[in-house]
């Protein structure tokens, strides 16, 4: 999560705009629970601090949203993507039927999912979700464009660039929109 965040802010930055990518988390250890907000602006970002009204939520870990609410303070009209193979109507019903222990209260969002899991272990060799996740990024909101991504994979990855934005544009084109 924190790479997809700062990579993210990498890329906007290419796209001459603000970015501030701010982690958070507990034990460091891979596969630890972690967050990363990250703010893209026109302007300068001043404030300094994890955000209290996110527009967009990303769950790259497929089963972290059934033991800790990935949702709070979501606004109306958010953007949210689950790493997972349900459709989006079933997690939808779970959200908001409150099965674990807090619910969607929004009643306007866009809901994706996507098996980032799998497109990482086809086009990586491992699950790691961080880059796939980036595509579905790109593919859910266009907040950033997809040879941005692309450029700044290449530059993080070197010689597994290639792997990382196959797995980038899997996910792009392998998301799965509620109603859609």
């Amino acid at each position: 999560m924190v790479t997809a965040g700062d990579l993210l802010g990498s890329a906007a930055l290419r796209e001459g705009r603000w970015a501030q990518s701010i982690p958070t988390f507990g034990p460091e250890r891979r596969g630890a629970l972690s967050t990363a907000t990250l703010r893209i602006g026109e302007e300068e970002i001043l404030l300094k601090c994890a955000s209290a009204t996110p527009e967009v939520v990303l769950v790259l870990d497929p089963t972290v949203w059934h033991h800790a609410n990935v949702l709070g303070g979501i606004v109306e009209g958010a953007t949210l993507v689950f790493n997972s193979a349900q459709s989006p109507e079933e997690i939808d019903e779970e959200l908001r039927t409150e099965k674990h222990g807090y619910r969607l209260g929004v009643d306007r969002c866009q809901l994706f999912t996507l098996d980032a899991t799998g497109i990482a272990l086809e086009t990586l060799g491992r699950p790691i979700t961080n880059t796939a996740m980036m595509g579905a990024f790109v593919g859910a909101t266009g907040i950033v464009g997809m040879d941005s991504v692309e450029a700044v994979l290449g530059e993080r990855f070197g010689g597994k660039g290639a792997a990382n934005v196959a797995a980038a544009r899997a996910a792009q084109g392998g998301l799965k929109q509620l109603g859609g």
